[in-house]
């Protein structure tokens, strides 16, 4: 190709790609639309003394933009490290050249305990084909950290993400109420040309059936009942137990305490008492064995320091 037929080439290739910015109205600033401007520049050694360049008016995303999907992918523990440092390359190749420099004084620590499954996101891909098409889905699953030698089979039915964790509701074979599984602990997983079973065959699911309504029931993806509980939490942790829990009410009920309800599970619930008792106590709940196991773990604590000073 002759070098006028290239810059034609170029050229109506840019028309092409302003038009197209045009009518999807690709406004990064969310005023100005982003176009591909043409500039000339000075250069004795071209004919006619000048060359032409090109450059966007703007940027799909500022810094301060750049650095918050940065984070995000810092801090969600369900990408393993290969892919994190992946994204994070093309990331900064979206900013600018100032982009270490207005953050040279962000120092991170590693603070996630991240996935080793490096197939994460090629089982989200085979699982969200198999729940568009209906079809059931295989796979061997890590519990404990061991890998078990069953194979579950399932009917996929909703993706969601909870605490920086991926995870699948479906039906499992031959149960009748809804599953959930992580999908960093899953392997081997694959779509069968199987149909799946109707989500509105299954056990608990109507038309009134909500995933929000799910989530409630099982916080933190537990399988436990959930129980509510009255706090009396020390002002200087209602931050942290608002961060932890689901809170349905609050109110100051003295000086430095508030008296704070929570939905979770028993489990959490006491591990988080049995840690903070000096500033955080249960005044009322719907399950009243929680003290129970409280008291029982608290003896345990004792009998097993008593047993170390002898």
């Amino acid at each position: 190709m002759t070098r006028l037929g290239l810059q034609k080439l170029v050229s109506s290739n840019i028309r092409q790609l302003n038009l197209f910015f045009q009518e999807t109205q690709w406004k990064p600033d969310g005023q100005k639309e982003l176009q591909i401007c043409e500039r000339t520049v000075a250069n004795p050694n071209q004919s006619g003394g000048y060359i032409k360049t090109y450059y966007l008016n703007g940027r799909l995303f500022t810094d301060t933009e750049i650095r918050m999907l940065h984070d995000s992918i810092l801090f969600s523990p369900g990408i393993d490290n290969n892919c994190a440092k992946r994204l994070l390359e093309k990331l900064k190749r979206c900013a600018s050249k100032y982009f270490g420099s207005w953050f040279e004084f962000v120092k991170y620590r590693e603070m996630l305990k991240r996935t080793k499954n490096a197939y994460i996101y090629n089982y989200l891909v085979e699982i969200g084909k198999a729940i568009k098409r209906s079809r059931k889905v295989s796979f061997r699953y890590r519990k404990n950290g061991r890998l078990t030698d069953k194979v579950f089979k399932v009917s996929p039915y909703f993706l969601i993400i909870s605490g920086g964790w991926y995870y699948l509701i479906c039906n499992t074979d031959g149960k009748e109420a809804l599953s959930h599984y992580r999908i960093d602990r899953m392997e081997q997983v694959e779509m069968n040309f199987e149909r799946g079973r109707d989500f509105y065959s299954v056990e608990s699911v109507d038309d009134f059936f909500e995933i929000s309504k799910y989530l409630e029931e099982h916080p933190r993806m537990s399988y436990e009942e959930p129980v509510s509980a009255t706090l009396l939490v020390d002002e200087t942790l209602v931050e942290a137990v608002e961060l932890e829990f689901r809170i349905t009410a609050k109110m100051k009920a003295q000086d430095n305490v508030f008296r704070m309800r929570i939905v979770s599970t028993k489990t959490a619930i006491c591990n988080w008492i049995i840690n903070l008792t000096e500033y955080i106590r249960i005044e009322t709940t719907s399950d009243p064995s929680i003290i129970e196991l409280l008291c029982y773990r608290a003896r345990c604590i004792i009998e097993l320091y008593q047993k170390a000073q002898k």
